[in-house]
């Protein structure tokens, strides 16, 4: 309880920092900080270390990309940072978690910023999200979720909202113990024995785990998406087990943010031509065969798109409206 309550001080500490006031130049920033709102080792910080190599190489004057990882508050500490005190120069980009969007609709504390403002410049890769336990625990499926208590790490927005979620709508019976900082924090509490299972992304079970994915390890309950993975052809989706329309409708909001999944972004304001140039070097970058050659040793899958397609992704997410809004604010009083 102590450490939530000081990742969401941080969080507000940040946010209520006055945003420096700088010329806008147009010469070139000589080094550009890549802020990452996820701890060292993480899904997010491989796709931004290996991003980082490379993308200095396409920007005007060549500038060195230096990388920060920005913990605190499931990264809206580094969002709040990124939205309020991070120079408009071109010299600072982020890559936080794929909800913050969800996060600003439901209200969570500490939230200041406009997801839909951030100059997204592009995704590295989609993300699939998947429920899989230790290959012990004799649960099979989800309706031995519902008639045994399955212990689950948190450590993020998803791994807490889709348990419950799940508990809510399904009855299962699955027990949250948060406060991990992370998904190798939580790969070490099952290994140990702690808990039994978990929510995270296929290609970071297959970048941090590989082994585990290849020998059957951990077993795969569910996936969070509309159509099965062709990987994953045996697993149902979330999809597939919702007993209404509307229920579809509500997780249907919530799997959107793997659209967005590891993106780079930027501080809102910058200009049309910073926020261009941005853009570009990103598209470059995805493009070229040696980060390519980077991304396939590191064990990292690409799904690349645009910076504007990311855009339209997060607008719609906080625009959402009607009935599936009210019951998404609904959620949050169920945590």
């Amino acid at each position: 309880m102590l450490e939530g309550i000081a990742r969401w001080a941080f969080a507000v500490l940040l946010a209520a920092l006055p945003a420096p006031v700088r010329a806008q130049t147009t010469e070139p920033p000589k080094t550009l900080t890549l802020y990452i709102g996820a701890p060292a080792g993480s899904t997010y910080d491989l796709y931004g270390r290996v991003m980082a190599r490379h993308l200095g190489h396409h920007l005007p004057g060549n500038p060195t990309v230096i990388v920060s990882n920005m913990l605190g508050a499931g990264s809206l500490a580094c969002a709040n940072f990124i939205y309020n005190v991070a120079p408009r120069d071109g010299s600072a980009l982020a890559m936080v978690v794929q909800n913050i969007a969800e996060e600003q609709v439901l209200g969570s504390e500490g939230i200041r910023y406009d997801a839909a403002k951030f100059g997204w410049v592009g995704r590295l890769a989609s993300n699939l999200e998947v429920a899989y336990l230790w290959h012990t625990v004799p649960v099979d499926g989800v309706d031995d979720l519902k008639r045994r208590e399955t212990i689950f790490a948190a450590s993020g927005s998803s791994t807490i909202i889709y348990p419950l979620l799940l508990n809510n709508i399904l009855g299962t019976r699955i027990k949250l113990v948060r406060g991990y900082s992370g998904t190798p924090t939580a790969h070490l509490a099952m290994e140990r024995g702690e808990v039994e299972g978990t929510l995270g992304s296929l290609s970071g079970l297959r970048a941090l785990v590989p082994e585990w994915f290849a020998t059957g390890k951990v077993k795969m309950l569910l996936q969070f998406r509309q159509g099965r993975h062709p990987d994953l052809a045996n697993v149902p989706t979330i999809m597939e087990v919702m007993p209404t329309e509307e229920d579809k409708q509500l997780f249907g909001f919530f799997i959107s943010s793997a659209t967005v999944g590891r993106s780079l972004l930027a501080p809102p304001g910058l200009t049309p031509a910073r926020t261009a140039a941005l853009r570009a070097a990103f598209d470059a970058t995805v493009r070229d065969p040696q980060f390519q050659a980077d991304a396939a040793q590191a064990h990292i899958e690409l799904e690349p798109l645009p910076g504007m397609a990311i855009q339209d992704t997060v607008e719609r997410q906080v625009g959402v409206a009607g009935s599936i809004r009210e019951r998404i604010l609904a959620v949050r009083w169920r945590q």
